[in-house]
């Protein structure tokens, strides 16, 4: 996750001396990285990246007290100010004893805390000049100054915040749901949308979604110039709910981004208080309800033992326990000592959710200490020899050999959409359908790489003069009993523009690569998208590798391919399995071969006639098939005696009896 930070709006919550470059060299070293910095008139930005498991420091304040704790680390001071989680309820003074409106909420597990409060009088405006200048530095657009609070509070807690105009919510009323399959919400940037259920949503006294939640507010209960009580509220919801919305609606906001992740609990009222304050202060609003606080479980503490020496063995180096204790202090965490070596150390509720483990300390303590820092030592032991995997070596050497015979090799993604399985006549497995795609393109998991291969061929046609040759040699997958599904190490090469028997060329050179003598019978059964009568299956002695075949025209015209495509399909996995790493070798004939020509007449397969030529004699070392017409079939005969010479009479009387 990036966010972009003004150095002015950080300053609002660190205290120190040290200049714009000195603090992201200093936080990159020991914390979040700075990408870059980029200066705007008087001010700067940070362009920086947050860790998917570090959502509170997605904010200024989060980045300050990263700073906080690391700037100290190169001899620059830095402390924390305006600490929010120092706000209380006090800081409102006595509140009026009405609810701020009817709130239901129809699940708890929904809504981890919900807070909310009214306000009247308020006068909508634009924000103060410097406010909207923090806004557009981040990448959001100003509004008015009620609005631009909502998205401040954002930027300075991490912690999404959403305000409504109370006079459109019909009846003053507010249920929280889940979405039903079929209703629409209008969001605040006007596209509409329509649900598919299970949705967090906000529903008012007459029916109307008035909010999609932790994505957008509605427009029904948009702020306006018009507007003079509000409803402010700030909450977290269940993330998956929120990133599976976020994903179908591709409505992916940063308050949608932050809910994901599980934002602080313990930072929503905190944030309510320090908006109430703001929309006192700039659009003269008075608070005009109590509080609704619902917080039905609140975060539980934290605590893991640290033992130091075990710390010093972990990090290889000694780090003294006032360090230490120096170190988590600053980072939020409270440490007690047990023993003299052990500490007790309780977890903020920020770091609540990646903090679980010993290891996760250390690698606290560490980090800020600075990798940079620790020794560059070499291991003590040996590197432990492991065995390669022959299936990646075999992988590499028909990768290689394919380039070598002029095909290109294709990198397409194991996910696929359900309509381009349809085009060539495959059966999709429903165990393989993704539970959250991100769109229909990217729905099932391959079951082959045929499809795929084909939508190749089509995006390249015209751009390239035929014939063209592919390959892909990646994982298929295919379901199980269990959970996880099966993933296949599978080729499959594809020729576009070449006849059938050059395409059994490339399979049988390969084979020959790899030391495997293929043998190919008629199929045995439909096979799409092959044709069956111009099609094979490729074994080796008895085990089945896949099919060799010429695909339906009716398939290849859906990808407009209007030339002959022949296509290899086999279990690369099980072909691995077959090749011998041990080789045999036998010695170069003594006495020269005699190459003879021979046609036959027949209505048997050629693969059943070149078996029966090989069998027919003990002269005969290899047969060759050249071409046929009709039912007359022409192969080129090796006749070779280790013996001695052979006479041609000898070789005549052997053709004459294959011939009878």
């Amino acid at each position: 996750m990036d966010i972009k930070l003004p150095h002015s709006l950080l300053k609002e919550f660190l205290d120190t001396s040290a200049k714009p470059e000195q603090i992201a060299k200093s936080l990159s070293l020991c914390g979040p990285t700075v990408d870059r910095i980029t200066s705007y008139k008087n001010d700067y930005l940070y362009h920086i990246e947050v860790i998917t498991n570090r959502i509170d420091s997605a904010s200024a304040f989060g980045i300050a007290r990263e700073a906080a704790t690391i700037l100290p680390q190169f001899k620059y001071k830095a402390k924390i100010k305006n600490d929010p989680y120092q706000l209380n309820l006090k800081q409102l003074g006595d509140l009026p004893k009405n609810s701020p409106l009817n709130l239901q909420i129809l699940d708890n597990s929904l809504i981890p805390r919900f807070t909310a409060i009214t306000l009247t009088n308020t006068q909508v405006k634009p924000s103060p000049k410097p406010v909207q200048d923090w806004l557009n530095l981040s990448g959001l657009r100003p509004l008015n100054n009620v609005i631009d609070i909502t998205n401040e509070l954002t930027l300075k807690y991490g912690q999404p915040v959403h305000a409504f105009d109370l006079d459109k919510i019909a009846n003053q009323q507010l249920i929280l749901r889940e979405s039903k399959k079929g209703e629409s919400i209008t969001t605040l940037d006007g596209r509409v949308h329509h649900l598919q259920g299970g949705d967090i949503v906000i529903q008012d006294g007459s029916g109307r979604l008035i909010d999609l939640c932790g994505i957008m507010g509605g427009q029904l209960s948009a702020i306006d110039s018009n507007t003079k009580n509000v409803l402010l509220f700030v909450q977290t919801y269940e993330p998956k709910h929120i990133r599976k919305t976020s994903l179908y609606t591709q409505e992916r906001t940063l308050a949608a981004q932050i809910f994901e992740k599980k934002p602080d609990p313990e930072l929503v009222l905190p944030t309510l208080i320090a908006g109430v304050k703001l929309l006192e202060q700039r659009a003269n609003a008075t608070i005009s309800s109590n509080l609704i606080d619902l917080y039905p479980n609140p975060t539980k503490t934290k605590t893991i033992n640290l033992d130091l020496n075990w710390l010093n063995q972990f990090a290889g180096i000694n780090l003294k326990p006032t360090q230490v204790s120096s170190i988590l202090k600053k980072l939020g965490f409270t440490s007690k000592s047990i023993t003299s070596q052990v500490l007790r150390v309780t977890v903020p509720s920020w770091r609540h959710h990646d903090i679980n483990l010993t290891q996760d300390l250390a690698e606290e303590i560490i980090r800020i200490h600075g990798y940079f820092r620790l020794p560059s030592n070499l291991p003590s032991t040996t590197i432990p020899h492991t065995q390669t995997d022959p299936l990646l070596k075999h992988e590499y050497q028909a990768r290689s050999y394919l380039s070598n015979l002029g095909f290109t090799e294709i990198y397409n993604l194991s996910l696929v959409s359900q309509d381009l399985f349809r085009q060539t006549n495959h059966k999709l497995e429903p165990k393989l359908k993704l539970s959250n795609p991100l769109s229909g393109e990217f729905e099932y998991l391959r079951t082959s790489l045929i499809p795929s291969l084909l939508s190749n061929l089509d995006a390249n046609r015209g751009k390239v003069a035929p014939p063209l040759r592919l390959f892909e040699l990646a994982h298929t997958y295919h379901s199980t009993k269990s959970t996880l599904p099966d993933e296949t190490s599978t080729l499959s090469f594809i020729t576009y523009g070449l006849d059938f028997f050059t395409t059994k060329g490339y399979l049988e050179a390969l084979a020959k690569h790899l030391h495997l003598n293929l043998k190919f019978k008629p199929l045995a059964k439909k096979t799409p998208p092959f044709i069956t009568k111009h099609s094979a299956s490729v074994y080796y002695h008895n085990h089945h590798l896949g099919t060799l075949g010429i695909i339906s025209p009716e398939v290849t015209s859906r990808f407009n391919l209007n030339q002959t495509v022949v296509c290899a399909d086999l279990n690369f996995a099980k072909l691995s399995l077959q090749i011998n790493p041990i080789l045999n070798f036998k010695p170069i004939p003594q006495y020269p071969s005699i190459y003879e020509d021979i046609t036959l007449t027949s209505t048997k397969p050629v693969a059943d006639l070149i078996t029966q030529l090989e069998n027919a004699h003990p002269l005969i070392v290899s047969v060759e098939y050249l071409t046929s017409h009709q039912h007359n079939h022409t192969f080129r005969l090796e006749f070779n005696d280790p013996q001695g010479n052979l006479t041609q009479a000898k070789v005549t009387q052997i053709k004459n009896n294959l011939k009878s």
